[in-house]
Formats: C-alpha cells, structure tokens, sequence
C-alpha cells in the first residue's frame, strides 16, 4: 500500500487556511494535515468540508491547538470533541501534544485521551522536543520526549524534528516506536539544537533511511511534512511552491528507497 504524503497547513501559519490548502492540492499532495488554532476556519466542519471539495484533496489528520483550546473550551474538552469532528470529515488521525510535565500523564490518558480514542479515528500523541533547563529550578522541559515515555500510550506521531531536537538517533527512536507508529511529522534538523523543521535533505537527519524503513515496515498512517514558513520562502507564493514540490519529490523518493 502506498503511503500518502500529506502537507500541515501550520507550515504556513500566517497565510490564510484556504491558500496552504490550494497550494498543497497544486503541488501535489495527497492531502492536508489541519492545525488547527482559535480561528473558526480550522474547526469548522462545513469549511473544512468545502475546502476538501473545492481543491479536489482530502484532510487525512486533525492536530488539536498547540497553546490554546479551539471552540472556547479547555485543551481536554478540545480533544476530544476533535475526535469527533475528525470521524466526521473523514480524517483518519488526531494529533495530540501530551500534557506538559507536572500534570499527571496517567490521569491525562484516562481521561481526554480515552474519551476522544471512543470515535473511529486514531488519537496519536506526539514525541515532544526537550527543552533545555535554563536554571536548576526550571520546570520547561516538556514530557514525552524520549520513546519509553510513550510507552503505554497506544498510538503516536513521530516527530523527526522533536527527536533532533532531544539529542536522541532518529533510527533509534524509530525502532523502539514502531509498533504504535501511526503518523509522521517529517522536517529535518542540522542537529546543532532546537526544533529546526527545517526542509527534508536541508539537514542532517538520515530521512532517507528512515523513509525506506516506513515502506519496509508497512507503516499505516502518512507522512506529514511540517515545516517552518520561512525555509519555505515565506512570503513568496512561487517560491513557496516550488520547496514544496521539492519536499514532496524528496519524501516520495525515500518512500521508494
């Protein structure tokens, strides 16, 4: 089975929802990845269904807001009434930051998540970056950046440039994650520190190695490639376009092997 390579629309965050979405379809993505934020446009289900419509591609996943809720609820409530907005326009995976550390993650798990994963879509929590203390009394560092913190937490998103971003070896993390893999976020990283998203091949990150991997395994979910605006050529639409043709062209060559 083929593996669908989709585009997040928070790639582009400053531009308009329904441009990322065009601009995906017309460079020839197989689909979108919605970020959603407090704008309406990115949790509506009417919206989303005419953007599907209009520019001819699916939204194959949800990802709940990274600081806020979205319809004036908590991030909890967000999560899952996302869930059931995802099985409502057809997408296959919710995306879902764990809680921040010093909220119990258990407590966290058999509460939202359960509740959102009792919809016919997939609730995959992503690996998070490592944030470095900048003081012995610092509390920054998010939870689950290294893989045994997802054990037990069913499926997962895997984040190339969160794993850069923790120091870890992607291929590494990769095969302790396998078996609840079921979305890829896909940026490379120069690994000199930080979350970098930068373009696939514009690193250090061995994409090609890890894409050939995901074919070889049967992987089930897609890859997502989610970058920042600027290596994208931000504000240029044709520049734009063209590092996403060359992003896609380099995931579907690694897929290939």
């Amino acid at each position: 089975m083929t593996i669908p390579v989709i585009f997040s629309t928070g790639s582009l965050y400053p531009f308009g929802l329904d441009r990322a979405y065009g601009w995906a379809a017309e460079t020839g993505y197989e689909g979108v990845e919605i970020m959603m934020d407090e704008r309406w446009d990115t949790h509506q289900y009417t919206y989303l269904s005419h953007l599907a419509d209009r520019h001819g591609i699916p939204v194959l996943a949800l990802h709940t807001p990274l600081y806020k809720g979205a319809w004036r609820l908590d991030p909890g409530e967000t999560l899952v009434r996302s869930a059931g907005l995802a099985e409502k326009v057809g997408a296959p995976v919710v995306v879902v930051h764990p809680p921040p550390q010093g909220r119990l993650l258990s407590r966290w798990a058999e509460g939202p998540l359960k509740e959102g994963r009792a919809y016919d879509v997939s609730v995959a929590v992503e690996n998070m970056p490592r944030h470095q203390a900048r003081n012995v009394f610092s509390i920054r560092r998010r939870s689950c950046f290294r893989p045994e913190q997802l054990f037990g937490l069913g499926d997962v998103t895997l984040d190339t440039s969160h794993v850069a971003a923790s120091g870890l070896d992607l291929m590494k993390v990769y095969g302790k994650l396998a078996g609840q893999l079921r979305h890829v976020h896909l940026s490379d990283s120069d690994l000199s520190g930080g979350d970098q998203h930068r373009l696939p091949g514009k690193g250090k990150l061995p994409l090609k190695e890890f894409l050939a991997a995901l074919e070889r395994d049967g992987y089930p979910g897609a890859v997502s490639l989610e970058l920042k605006p600027w290596p994208l050529g931000t504000p240029n639409p044709d520049v734009i376009q063209k590092r996403m043709r060359e992003a896609l062209h380099f995931t579907r060559e690694g897929l290939e092997g």
